[in-house]
């Protein structure tokens, strides 16, 4: 594989002038892999970029990127990635900082992780085996350890421990060349979070591995100021991302409930068709309905458009959403035989089985149908 470990630096010369050297004495105990560094510097005044020139002469794997303009972390990480994906074809994109917070020791145990099948490798300082420096304030250390905590709650990713770690792998298949870089929520420290969550939604095969994050040798942080209150703007415009499209899908959901209901009554008080019978028609005729509408409206970002794409997507739309059809059409004589057979008990049946669909459908429509490429 051909692996393009990316490195952003603003007057890191003495960093990057030692960092170099061990990462291709690394890259020498992984010799199946075709390893190369890609240096995104964003205009060093201490001459970063020189540094990296001569080093460019002496090994053929080493390319500096200018910045055309400082714009921050996540900024530069991901003109980095499209530079890396586009111009120099990487199966495997690593993010690694500098300053020798991360090891380069650690480079080939998150590609053992790749090797092994993961899409996504964060190295994790909240994981077993992994830590923080003893020498943080204290402070520090309840934001990092809260800021997790919050990110895990609030996106509803239990499988994650280390939100942002600056030290990753990504598979480029499949996952990060299906990354929309351009509307990544932050320029700053949170973009980690933001593609992450990302990454997660493509269905990435996500592990972690243990690090010993390290105290900075030398240089200053290229931590932003207001990192805490960015993290959390990302995080919750994330979850609201989210919930506006499930706001959507509840709406439309309303509307299929009606055209449901209504011909589900309507069948029974003037047809002889029984409850199970008439369950199952008006449940065809409404999914057929929510189908359209969720593709142009709720899941309209992610929409198909062409004749072909639809009728791609309708079987398994019908598949998904027939499982809690045929649950409350089994649930409605149930229930009458339990309880009484009345108008009020079918419906009531009927409305179990609703419920249930509406969790059922969005969690499999998202992963499914309508998941993001």
């Amino acid at each position: 594989m051909k692996i393009v470990i990316v490195i952003p630096t603003y007057n890191e010369r003495n960093n990057i002038e030692r960092l170099i050297p061990v990462l291709e004495d690394v890259f020498s105990l992984v010799p199946q892999h075709d390893f190369h560094i890609l240096v995104v510097d964003g205009n060093s005044p201490d001459g970063t970029g020189e540094v990296v020139d001569e080093y460019s002469t002496k090994y053929p794997n080493v390319r500096l990127l200018p910045e055309k303009e400082k714009k921050g972390l996540g900024a530069a990480y991901i003109y980095g990635f499209k530079h890396a994906m586009e111009e120099m074809k990487a199966d495997v994109l690593v993010e690694m900082d500098a300053d020798f917070q991360h090891d380069p020791n650690d480079v080939p145990r998150l590609i053992e992780a790749i090797d092994n099948g993961s899409d996504y490798v964060i190295g994790s300082r909240f994981i077993k085996g992994g830590s923080i420096p003893k020498d943080w304030a204290l402070y520090r250390k309840f934001l990092s350890w809260g800021g997790n905590i919050f990110s895990k709650i609030v996106l509803g990713i239990f499988n994650v421990n280390d939100f942002t770690s600056g030290f990753k792998a990504s598979r480029v298949k499949d996952f990060a060349e299906n990354l929309d870089f351009d509307a990544v929520l932050s320029k700053g420290f949170a973009y980690k979070i933001d593609l992450l969550y990302k990454m997660h939604k493509l269905g990435a095969k996500i592990t972690e591995v243990p690090i010993a994050f390290r105290l900075r040798e030398e240089g200053s942080s290229k931590m932003e100021g207001n990192n805490m209150l960015d993290s959390i703007k990302v995080v919750l415009m994330l979850r609201l991302g989210e919930l506006q499209r499930f706001l959507k899908f509840v709406v439309v959901g309303f509307i299929g409930l009606f055209t449901d209901l209504g011909i589900f009554n309507l069948l029974i008080l003037l047809t002889a068709l029984s409850g199970e019978y008439a369950s199952g028609v008006s449940g065809f005729i409404a999914m057929n309905v929510t189908f359209l509408l969720n593709n142009f409206w709720s899941f309209g970002d992610v929409k198909a458009t062409r004749i072909k794409e639809l009728l791609g997507k309708i079987p398994l739309y019908y598949l998904i959403s027939y499982i809690p059809i045929i649950l409350r059409s089994l649930l409605i004589p149930f229930a009458i035989a339990k309880i009484a057979d009345t108008w009020l008990v079918a419906n009531l049946a009927f409305l179990v089985g609703i419920t249930f669909g509406i969790v059922w459908n969005f969690t499999f429509y998202s992963k499914m149908i309508w998941r993001k490429k």
